[in-house]
């Protein structure tokens, strides 16, 4: 009986169906429970289909994080060396400015 072929099975579930009103529920039930296994077995493939497309866009997103974040570095650090330079700059202007306001007092 464990090998039984679609069609046998129809059968057997025609022939419970025929007797009586008991076996017609059997049947009924045989083939409610054959309908929800269907079902849940495509319900679960199709969690696995979206559990491998949401792998999938995990990574790529991960990847994509990564170059922000590591262009982000890049950036700050040219900003620091800018920063470093315009303070420099600064420092320079603010010493001539003082030696111009010396030579203008003598």
């Amino acid at each position: 009986m464990t090998n039984m072929t679609p069609n046998e099975f129809l059968k057997a579930v025609d022939h419970a169906a025929s007797m009586n009103d008991r076996w017609l529920f059997l049947a009924a039930f045989c083939l409610l429970l054959l309908g929800g296994g269907i079902v849940i077995y495509w319900l679960v493939r199709q969690l696995q289909v979206v559990l491998a497309d949401h792998k999938e866009l995990r990574e790529s997103h991960h990847a994509a994080l990564a170059q922000i974040i590591e262009r982000q570095s890049e950036t700050s650090l040219k900003l620091a060396v800018c920063i470093d330079h315009n303070t420099a700059a600064l420092n320079e202007c603010a010493f001539e400015l003082r030696r111009f306001q010396e030579r203008k007092e003598v």
